[in-house]
């Protein structure tokens, strides 16, 4: 799990969310599958790790605008 205290820097706390959730597709072993927020942090954390999952490209898009290429999205099934 991962836990974000409320003293946390929200910023990395949110990129290090972000590419556990992402990067392989959450098939690794340090896959962010459960998060755990102090609840005086939890609406500012939601909202950057919102704006950040907003940010990624899908099905193959390899022309929109991003800043997270490390993460594009493929389809999740061949056949």
């Amino acid at each position: 799990p991962l836990i974000i205290c409320k003293d946390a820097d929200l910023d990395q706390a949110a990129n290090a969310a972000h590419v556990g959730l992402f990067l392989n597709m959450g098939q690794c072993c340090c896959a962010s599958s459960r998060i755990f927020i102090h609840e005086d942090v939890h609406d500012a954390f939601i909202e950057k790790i919102v704006k950040m999952a907003g940010r990624l490209r899908t099905q193959g898009d390899t022309t929109s605008e991003t800043d997270i290429p490390l993460c594009d999205l493929g389809p999740q099934v061949d056949k």
